[in-house]
């Protein structure tokens, strides 16, 4: 696992090079993400890993999907016959000058909606409405109900929040000597980076083969900010 992860991080930009080499295949998994990246993410492969080597470290990520068929060979899914579809999300790690940065990012488009929180329990919520439960994929079929299969829940959220920074402990910082540098490095990330979660309510125009869908091209922008 250390050498999957890193024998000896001396700075951010070592950590986000891990998160950025598990978008391109070249390592395994990491501990938020037990296995490979997902074909609906490979047409924005590289571009996601430029977002992580700008320290925007995605744990989870979907492109917009209007109306492609079931049997689309990277976004089907539910059988034959039916149309799915899906909201544009990134959740991701991120400082709290980023955080800062997304937040405002979020303001500029009312189609945004943005949760985050950090390990300490401070939250922030941008361009979002009372309640806040919202559908992130679903899809109709012929003689069947509606199906929704993924739904993104602020409640949820900050629960999976506290296992999420806990994960840097017990997968990460205990592979290295306490008061280790490398030890220092990953237990500031954890403590006062946030995990922050962004929804595009507005699912219209999927990307086309190679592009960058909306909501990426905007974090690829505060990135490189």
């Amino acid at each position: 696992r250390r050498a999957m992860l890193g024998r000896c991080p001396l700075k951010e930009t070592d950590v986000y090079e891990v998160f950025a080499r598990y978008v391109e295949g070249k390592v395994p998994h990491i501990p938020w993400c037990e296995t490979p990246l997902q074909p609906e993410s490979f047409l924005v492969q590289s571009q996601l890993a430029r977002l992580n080597r700008l320290g925007l470290l995605t744990v989870n990520s979907q492109p917009n999907v209007d109306g492609a068929s079931s049997s689309h060979p990277a976004f089907g899914w539910g059988g034959k016959g039916g149309r799915v579809y899906q909201k544009a999300y990134v959740e991701c790690f991120a400082s709290p000058e980023k955080t800062n940065k997304l937040t405002r990012m979020v303001t500029d488009h009312a189609s945004l909606n943005l949760y985050a929180v950090n390990k300490s329990g401070q939250e922030l919520r941008v361009g979002v409405e009372t309640g806040g439960v919202t559908a992130l994929t679903w899809g109709a079929f012929p003689n069947r109900e509606i199906l929704q299969p993924t739904i993104f829940d602020p409640e949820t959220f900050l629960v999976w929040a506290e296992e999420a920074f806990s994960l840097w402990s017990s997968m990460w910082l205990n592979l290295y000597d306490f008061e280790s540098q490398s030890y220092s490095l990953v237990e500031s990330i954890r403590d006062n980076y946030f995990l922050v979660a962004i929804i595009d309510n507005d699912f219209t125009k999927m990307p086309e083969e190679d592009s960058t869908f909306r909501l990426l091209r905007l974090l690829l922008e505060i990135g490189n900010d």
